[in-house]
């Protein structure tokens, strides 16, 4: 089988019509699945985020465990609307790519709080798809990861 119909396996999933919607996919446990589409360029920084990340720590860090710390180390930092306009213009979001995140109970709150945060700086409804890479994006500029 060639590497692209392989890739293509494994990162592409059905999804919903509720996808890359707040808490869509809870679980009474309070872990949130979140399933969205990325572009490749959005895949690409998160990507390379796990790959830093698990340099600097010399350990194998997941999405996850990439996203947790980013939203740990991020939110403290200031940043104004035209921060967030820019990264959304630089970096477009929607894509083909399927993504799979699981944010736990034990850091479901960071996550939160810079959502709300990025929504409230924004002026506008973001969505986990935007809020990701964001964050992780905020994270690797100000070495962080």
């Amino acid at each position: 089988m060639p590497q692209a119909q392989i890739r293509k396996f494994n990162v592409c999933a059905p999804l919903s019509r509720q996808h890359g919607k707040p808490g869509a996919n809870s679980m009474a446990s309070g872990t949130r699945n979140i399933r969205m589409l990325l572009s490749q360029d959005c895949f690409d920084l998160l990507a390379d985020a796990m790959c830093q990340f698990s340099k600097k720590s010399a350990k194998f860090q997941s999405l996850r465990s990439t996203v947790q710390h980013a939203c740990e180390r991020t939110r403290s930092l200031e940043f104004d609307r035209h921060y967030i306009d820019r990264f959304v213009f630089e970096h477009p979001v929607d894509g083909r790519v399927a993504v799979w995140l699981e944010v736990k109970p034990d850091w479901i709150a960071d996550y939160d709080e810079m959502r709300q945060k990025i929504a409230q700086i924004s002026g506008k409804t973001v969505h986990d798809k935007v809020v990701i890479p964001f964050v992780v994006h905020l994270a690797q500029v100000n070495h962080l990861l």
